[in-house]
């Protein structure tokens, strides 16, 4: 009778795992020593890549782009000049101050092109994720 128990405890707790396991799945890529994790459905758009380019301005800048299979975006990129960077002069004039995963940042919905952005500094970096979803940032972040 016991063993019967610890069976049903046993495939009670495999099916948990597998739903657990199927709503956490990730794929975690890191971005010039940053980490971050992208849900599955979405997959890279390689020909908008970024891997370390320096623009006119100086930045640094790694872009990872990736859609789902409706074509919604996010879009992962961190950049930086090599100096400090000045956490309140990258504030916009419709952003508001907004916390997500323990990093102070500011938040903005652009209604034109329907996208959430997310901006905060780690590091002296600068990291910018934008999501058709404002749900995706809590997952995204590490």
């Amino acid at each position: 009778m016991v063993s019967r128990k610890i069976l049903i405890a046993l495939g009670v707790f495999a099916v948990l795992a597998i739903g657990i396991g199927s709503v956490c799945a990730v794929q975690n890529i890191e971005v010039d020593g940053m980490k971050f994790c992208i849900p599955d459905g979405y997959t890279e758009d390689m020909s908008m890549a970024k891997n370390g380019e320096v623009d006119e301005n100086g930045f640094k800048t790694f872009d990872h782009t990736y859609f789902d299979s409706n074509y919604n975006m996010l879009s992962v990129t961190v950049f930086y000049d090599g100096g400090s960077v000045d956490f309140n002069n990258l504030k916009e004039s419709a952003e508001v101050e907004k916390t997500i995963k323990c990093h102070n940042g500011w938040f903005e919905f652009d209604k034109e092109s329907e996208l959430y952005f997310f901006t905060y500094v780690d590091n002296d970096m600068i990291v910018m994720i934008t999501a058709e979803d404002e749900g995706l940032f809590e997952k995204v972040i590490v």
